[in-house]
């Protein structure tokens, strides 16, 4: 059974292609995209990673696959999952 991950030198050259064919704006628009979705998800990621449980709204362990689907996981993270800090969990 062929592996469904690597493209063939057909979809190799239809991707070229298609990414030829779009304008300067809408080549400029994916790349920003791209770069926010990569921020977001870092963003989340860390805060995930450093914010005790007490403050994370449901279970880190399924945040942690949720911060991967893209392009909503990190932002619904970063929106919802986090519980605000009180003056007692600051660290002086």
């Amino acid at each position: 059974m062929a592996d469904d991950t690597e493209l063939g030198p057909s979809q190799a050259d239809g991707l070229r292609e298609f990414w030829a064919g779009l304008g300067t704006f809408q080549r400029a628009g994916v790349v920003t995209l791209a770069a926010f979705e990569v921020v977001c998800t870092t963003a989340a990621a860390l805060d995930l990673m450093r914010r005790p449980q007490h403050l994370v709204r449901g279970p880190k362990a399924l945040w942690w696959p949720a911060l991967f689907v893209q392009p909503v996981g990190a932002v619904a993270y970063l929106t919802w999952g986090r519980r605000l800090r009180t003056g007692e969990d600051v660290l002086p």
